[in-house]
């Protein structure tokens, strides 16, 4: 299920009166005092979202989301403040946060605030899995990794000699690699240039 939230916040009353909201509504919150304590759960498979102060001691919530967004740009972060700043929540939205917030926050605001940016990332990693699991049908599953990359190199290879009518140096353009470099991967998978032109010299 997509029910987490990792909540980023360093006051401890307000923390644990949000872990009991969420835990009323039967989400899944996972509590901790600062980013640093929070880092190690941000990842892109993570199965949530993040709701994260604005203004902390040591690091602020500006921090959270640019560390979030390395990391995966579609994992929903909602910021919290406790000061009615409108310049920092147009600035938090236009630095990419899926919502804002003001402390205090209405529980039922923030609960419907958080759900709809679980359903968000829900569809978002439904949507990853959709896809990596036709990659897998259509790449080869058998033998060596070794091997399956080097499957998958011959095909790169043979795409760019198709689209560029065995033309070996507009294929190596296409590539991004040296002419030669190019040579010499043909080589190895016995590739002629020749059997990709679409007419004959």
């Amino acid at each position: 299920m997509t029910n987490k939230v990792l909540i980023i916040e360093d006051d401890p009353a307000l923390r644990n009166s949000i872990v009991q909201t969420l835990e009323l509504e039967e989400l899944e919150p996972i509590p901790t005092n600062g980013f640093v304590h929070a880092r190690r759960t941000i990842r892109s498979n993570f199965r949530g979202v993040i709701l994260t102060d604005i203004k902390m001691p040591d690091h602020s919530g500006f921090d959270v989301l640019r560390f979030v967004q390395s990391r995966d740009p579609d994992l929903p972060v909602i910021m919290v403040t406790g000061h009615s700043d409108v310049p920092t929540a147009m600035r938090a939205i236009k630095d990419g946060a899926y919502d804002y917030l003001e402390k205090p926050c209405d529980p039922d605001t923030l609960v419907d605030t958080l759900r709809r940016a679980l359903d968000h990332r829900r569809l978002v990693l439904e949507n990853r899995e959709i896809r990596d699991e036709l990659n897998q049908v259509a790449a080869p599953q058998d033998g060596t990794l070794a091997e399956r990359m080097e499957t998958h190199e011959r095909d790169i290879l043979e795409e760019a000699l198709i689209a560029e009518d065995g033309k070996v140096s507009a294929a190596a353009i296409r590539l991004g690699i040296p002419r030669n470099t190019l040579y010499d991967r043909m080589a190895k998978y016995n590739l002629v240039a020749k059997a990709y032109r679409r007419t004959s010299d």
